[in-house]
């Protein structure tokens, strides 16, 4: 609903402002200004490279210098990235507090769907990682792991996540039978993807197939594990652009948040690098732009 609709709704009932619900009323006072007291951040508290509590992740690196750039403390509100995570952070009104909990969250995908998304600040792909001096050894694109003799695909004991794009490719290059799947999202806050690049490390599992940050994160702190950034095949589509998010209507917020983020992108872009984020162009059909109102 744009602006101009939310006038003559609250014109049309002015009369009946006695009856409107409390839920009517913080939707009409609910957007804030372009610069908000304080850089109010939601994010998962336990879920490397992205956040966690003690604010390692490269998204609590993107909101301090945001915050800086701003002259803004930065302030968390912290909830697991699972189911609910929005409606408990960005969307949490507080009539106490007359605000809501948070109003940004770093990172989320450019086509979600239950927040307005800012343009993209940055492309990254699903990766296979494996270990350098494993089976998988000379591998240096995915054509180069899809191509492996049989008597050597079946061989490899291989771990994903479920769903995601690389169900698909596994499953058409004759890896399915072979391969542990795993939720992305559980109801253990304790848990986080990252963890399975360990196991990989560890010997566990010759080959992983998981979203390109975790990947390159935790493989900085494993020298003999390999990244291999995956490019879209046909409808196949494993790069995609990532946003930061800001509730729907919120228009003059999230212009702002654009706005800072072009005039931090050379920072922006150093963390990601800082954090091994592989950070791809993209090999995959374009899709329209958000429409936040």
């Amino acid at each position: 609903m744009n602006s101009f609709s939310n006038r003559c709704i609250a014109l049309f009932t002015l009369s009946l402002a006695f009856i409107l619900s409390p839920a009517l009323a913080a939707a009409n006072i609910s957007t804030p200004s372009p610069l908000p007291d304080k850089l109010r951040i939601c994010a998962d508290p336990n879920n490397l490279p992205y956040s966690n509590k003690d604010q390692q992740g490269f998204e609590n690196k993107i909101a301090e210098q945001l915050g800086e750039y701003w002259g803004l403390d930065v302030e968390y509100v912290w909830f697991p990235q699972r189911m609910g995570f929005i409606r408990n952070t960005l969307k949490n009104w507080s009539d106490d507090n007359g605000r809501f909990a948070c109003d940004l969250v770093i990172g989320v995908p450019s086509q979600f769907d239950i927040a307005a998304t800012t343009k993209p600040y940055y492309r990254s792909s699903y990766s296979i990682i494996f270990k350098k001096d494993g089976p998988l050894g000379s591998a240096v694109t995915q054509q180069d792991v899809a191509t492996l003799p049989d008597s050597v695909k079946t061989s490899l004991n291989i771990a994903a996540f479920a769903p995601s794009p690389a169900v698909t490719w596994l499953r058409d290059n004759g890896f399915k039978s072979n391969t542990s799947f795993f939720r992305i999202m559980n109801g253990d806050g304790e848990d986080y993807p990252g963890k399975m690049v360990n196991r990989v490390a560890d010997g566990e599992f010759d080959m992983l197939v998981i979203w390109g940050p975790i990947a390159g994160y935790f493989a900085k702190f494993h020298p003999d594990l390999a990244v291999i950034s995956m490019v879209s095949e046909g409808n196949n589509v494993f790069d995609f652009p990532m946003s930061m998010g800001v509730r729907y209507g919120e228009r003059p917020w999230k212009e702002t948040v654009e706005m800072a983020m072009d005039a931090n992108a050379p920072q922006i872009a150093m963390i990601l690098n800082d954090y091994g984020v592989p950070v791809v162009e993209a090999s995959s059909k374009p899709f329209g732009g958000d429409d936040d109102d």
